[in-house]
């Protein structure tokens, strides 16, 4: 009977010091768990916020790469041209092409569009003056690219009746 006391006694402290061990292993691991997952999670965010960061700045260069050229084509129209708009008012303009197959007026600045056949002449004028005068202008074509050469300039002036 002694020995029978003995080897439950022994078992349960046996026992009871296994389930210790095991609970203090299971919190150990639990803690090293959700520190490799916040690692691993730190490390994804940091990737994606590159990556992200990364895709903007690439953007960012087009549009301005594009902006960059869309105002030289604009400047090398406004040498090409035969007829300078810059500084006629409104009334000039009128006279010149008639109604305008669109106004808009979009905060200080107020906008007429002459449509021909492949083209379209926008003229701009600053809203908040009294006269208002063209202070800038552009040609573009139907799909609203810029006429960038001499060529399609000459042809959309034809089309618009400004050359002989």
């Amino acid at each position: 009977m002694r020995i029978f006391l003995f080897l439950i006694l022994s078992l349960s402290v046996w026992g009871c010091s296994t389930v210790e061990v095991t609970k203090e292993v299971i919190k150990v691991t639990n803690t090293v768990t959700d520190q490799v997952k916040k690692s691993i999670s730190n490390d994804e965010a940091e990737l994606e916020t590159k990556i992200y960061t990364k895709a903007i700045e690439e953007e960012i260069e087009i549009i301005e790469e594009s902006k960059e050229e869309e105002e030289n084509i604009v400047e090398s129209q406004q040498k090409l041209v035969e007829i300078n708009f810059i500084g006629k008012t409104e009334i000039e303009i009128i006279n010149l092409f008639g109604e305008a197959e669109l106004k808009r007026t979009d905060g200080a600045i107020y906008t007429l569009r002459y449509d021909s056949v492949n083209c379209r002449l926008f003229l701009f004028f600053n809203q908040e003056i009294k006269n208002k005068r063209v202070e800038y202008f552009e040609l573009r074509n139907t799909k609203a690219k810029l006429l960038n050469s001499k060529e399609l300039l000459e042809g959309c002036y034809r089309e618009l009746n400004l050359t002989n």
